[in-house]
């Protein structure tokens, strides 16, 4: 009795596939074509470039000693606003004062023995007409003149060379802006008979431009005095506005992509940027008339890029020559003309 029940469920489930692989398929529908009219108007394309915020040349600086000695005096601390004079450091100054004293002493002692020169030589002169000094004493004379002048001019470039050495004990900002670092200390000798040791590095924080880096296809599109429009991820919806500088005439190479460096010089304020943030950047070229497609019409096979063209309710597919391509549209250089029509979707050979 098992057996024939069991027969019976497997027959039964024979019967039910036998049903199920002979249903019929449902019909797919193919999509409805979307046409778009071929359009000549004026086009800015735009090329899009990621790039990055820098510091212009001269912005960062790195105040260091001309001098050596013991820092007696560091007022400033990273992220310290100074303008252009402050003064960031000072060193002791006791030596280059001695220095600049004992020049003052030389200077007088030198300028007293000009004057006895001087006296000696008047009298060998007034003499010489009664006959009481021969022109050999007079040459003398003169010559010791000559020489005490000398040493006096001497002596006074040492007081300028004392002057400015205390002038380098007070270590000043050259420029307004942050302090971004501070490498030395109170307290701690500082050593300048090789190189000038950094105190402190400053920048500028309103001396930055924007760098795009411009694919090599697309370099070709961009000029000096485009404008630019660009975004950094710190503002999320903002834009920042700026003006194509310059374009680098070398390119840089990382991975086997070839870009070109174009420097933006940017509009308006700053201070919301900092060097080194990764920018978006958009560059308009200038305005032209062109003829304009939606890019969804836009077709690419092994053979080349084409077009479905509709003429008279039938589609034909043409190839084309594109010029700039935008996200929404792209520029036909040849292939179309004015108010022809294209498909840009339902395409034949996509069903």
């Amino acid at each position: 009795m098992k057996a024939l029940i069991l027969l019976a469920v497997v027959l039964a489930g024979s019967a039910g596939g036998v049903v199920l692989f002979r249903r019929p398929a449902a019909a797919s529908n193919p999509p409805p074509p979307q046409v778009a009219v071929v359009q000549e108007r004026d086009f800015s394309p735009q090329v899009l470039a990621t790039g990055f915020i820098r510091l212009l040349p001269g912005a960062r600086i790195a105040v260091g000693a001309r001098v050596s000695g013991v820092v007696v005096s560091l007022p400033v601390t990273q992220g310290s606003r100074v303008e252009r004079n402050d003064t960031i450091a000072r060193l002791d100054d006791r030596e280059a004062r001695a220095r600049l004293a004992q020049a003052d002493a030389s200077i007088a002692e030198l300028d007293a023995a000009l004057r006895q020169r001087e006296d000696d030589l008047a009298r060998a002169e007034a003499l010489r007409s009664a006959g009481g000094s021969t022109e050999q004493e007079i040459l003398a004379a003169r010559a010791a003149l000559s020489g005490a002048r000398a040493r006096l001019e001497g002596a006074r470039s040492s007081r300028e060379l004392a002057l400015l050495q205390l002038d380098y004990t007070v270590i000043r900002a050259p420029i307004s802006g942050i302090v971004a670092s501070v490498s030395t200390q109170e307290g701690e000798t500082v050593a300048a008979s090789f190189a000038a040791p950094t105190f402190v590095t400053l920048l500028d924080p309103t001396r930055i431009e924007c760098v795009a880096l411009v694919d090599e296809t697309d370099i070709g599109r961009v000029h000096v005095k485009d404008s630019v429009e660009f975004t950094v991820d710190a503002w999320p919806g903002r834009v920042f506005r700026g003006v194509v500088m310059s374009i680098a005439p070398d390119a840089t190479i990382s991975g086997g992509v070839v870009d070109y460096e174009v420097r933006v010089r940017i509009a308006g304020s700053v201070s919301d940027l900092k060097p080194q943030m990764t920018a978006s950047v958009s560059i308009g070229a200038t305005a032209r008339r062109a003829l304009l497609v939606p890019t969804t019409a836009v077709r690419q096979s092994a053979v080349g890029t084409y077009v479905w063209r509709v003429r008279n309710g039938t589609p034909e597919r043409l190839p084309v020559v594109l010029g700039a391509r935008q996200p929404d549209l792209t520029e036909v250089k040849s292939g179309l003309a004015a108010k022809d029509t294209v498909l840009t979707g339902g395409f034949p050979d996509a069903r």
